[in-house]
């Protein structure tokens, strides 16, 4: 016994904590960890052919899986703990989207994570509606985190997890809907933000991100009804910001210079970007007087509807750079 030990021990060094059978299941965390709701069944799926072993917390430990679905019945219907570990040197790419009953059947994710994860969490855990915590798991090697929790309406908060690879943000909060507030994660590299939080109807801040590398916003904020303020974003590549900000309802306050410099806007670049917010005059001026500075022409720019402030309430400023803008060819929608 004592060397099939350790050799268990040597195996969970080697392995990044691999479970082992004859040593039990070590108490550190494993690769992945999911808590489930009340179940009877479970299933676990990797995107790419995996090379994996799962503790599925009763007892019962399978080892070199390499089916991309594994299920489990259980004797009896309860809560338990899975454990997921992945043979060294290959990859466990969790997509439980489209698994039956997946989105309710799990509540917490947490885990070690790390390299084995690969560069790709597109829709991970999308539309889990019942997830409510997700961990601190190493994602650093992550590049896409395209919908990745896309529809995780039972998340509250996020964890401040390692960005620093990532370039596509596409959807990857989307419909989010119970976070009130969000981490800041390391964007600079991130090129897409489409739809990033859109519908993220919870947050009331938003912190202060450098979206440098950013090119496309479209709709990234849309539908963030309860955010009043917005912070700088420095989004000196923005090339798009179509809806951006459509129907943020309770946004009043829009920071000055964002716009200063920008990637080549294309002639939408701010179609439908601030219709039906809340926003100041003094936040309307912030945006003209940055667009004149910018230097675009024939642009399409709305601003109008909600209850954004109208024409006649507008400073000199924000006259004299809407009357720039129209002479460079802008086309602006406003309220009167």
């Amino acid at each position: 016994m004592g060397v099939r030990l350790q050799t268990s021990l040597n195996n969970g060094l080697n392995n990044g904590l691999r479970q082992s059978i004859s040593g039990g299941v070590s108490a550190a965390l494993a690769f992945l960890e999911y808590t489930t709701a009340s179940v009877s069944t479970f299933r676990v799926r990797s995107f790419v052919t995996p090379n994996y072993d799962v503790d599925w917390g009763d007892g019962s430990v399978e080892t070199g899986i390499t089916a991309t679905n594994k299920d489990h019945t259980y004797s009896t219907a309860g809560i338990y703990t899975i454990k997921i570990t992945p043979a060294e040197g290959s990859t466990f790419r969790p997509e439980h989207y489209g698994t039956p009953d997946f989105a309710t059947n799990l509540t917490k994710v947490t885990g070690t994570g790390g390299s084995q994860l690969g560069t790709d969490l597109q829709k991970a855990y999308r539309e889990t509606t019942s997830l409510t915590s997700f961990g601190t798991i190493d994602t650093s090697s992550v590049t896409s985190f395209q919908a990745a929790w896309h529809g995780c309406s039972g998340l509250t908060s996020f964890p401040l997890i390692d960005t620093s690879s990532a370039t596509n943000f596409q959807n990857a909060w989307l419909s989010c809907s119970g976070l009130t507030s969000f981490p800041a994660l390391d964007t600079s590299n991130v090129t897409n933000f489409q739809d990033t939080w859109n519908g993220c109807t919870g947050f009331t801040s938003f912190p202060a991100l450098d979206m440098s590398s950013g090119t496309d916003f479209r709709g990234a904020w849309f539908g963030c009804t309860s955010l009043t303020s917005f912070p700088s974003i420095t989004p000196t590549s923005g090339t798009d910001f179509g809806a951006a900000w459509r129907n943020c309802t309770s946004l009043a306050t829009y920071p000055a210079n964002q716009f200063d410099t920008t990637g080549t806007l294309v002639s939408a670049a701010f179609s439908l970007a601030f219709v039906n917010c809340a926003l100041t005059a003094q936040s309307i001026e912030n945006i003209l007087t940055s667009l004149d500075t910018n230097g675009s022409q024939n642009i399409t720019l709305q601003i109008g509807g909600g209850t954004n402030a109208g024409k006649s309430t507008w400073s000199t400023a924000a006259n004299t750079a809407y009357n720039n803008l129209i002479t460079k060819g802008w086309t602006i929608n406003f309220n009167s």
